[in-house]
């Protein structure tokens, strides 16, 4: 899995709302010509019709919430997952009962090309997430260098 995480494209946000992430991640991921000009539409929509948002203390008290967007595979030119670490939490409607609200701390941005691919990358993150020795450590790093050092070798 970790073949799909790059270095250049582990970030630490500062954005205090989802719409301000989603901007600042079409901005940098369109910069680097991973996707196109319907991402952030697409991206926005799609959350909003489909929350990804996981409560995390199902697993572990010690866990943040999550989230892992993602849209269509027409929106992306590759398949890649990016981690992105929130220095502020961003609200997010729960996966399971949209309805409910959770506060987020890291997000997991999934760009599938491929499109058939979706539902294995979002389980193997949830197997990353849920079973590595330690994950508690990933939510505490304060550099994208470490973060992705500790995703290479755990993911």
């Amino acid at each position: 899995m970790s073949e799909f995480i790059v270095r250049e494209n582990v970030y630490i946000s500062d954005a205090s709302s989802k719409e301000d992430l989603f901007k600042e991640l079409y901005d940098k991921l369109k910069a680097d010509d991973l996707v196109n000009d319907k991402f952030l539409q697409m991206v926005e929509e799609r959350e909003e019709n489909y929350p990804t948002g996981m409560d995390m203390s199902l697993v572990s008290d010690s866990l943040p919430n999550i989230a892992i967007p993602h849209t269509e595979a027409e929106a992306c030119k590759v398949t890649r997952v990016i981690p992105v670490k929130l220095n502020k939490k961003i609200s997010f409607n729960n996966m399971i009962d949209p309805e409910k609200e959770l506060d987020v701390s890291f997000i997991f941005m999934i760009l599938n090309s491929e499109g058939g691919m979706q539902t294995d990358v979002l389980a193997k993150i949830m197997d990353f997430v849920t079973k590595t020795q330690g994950i508690e450590e990933l939510f505490s790093l304060d550099s994208e260098d470490k973060i992705y050092e500790f995703i290479e070798k755990n993911f």
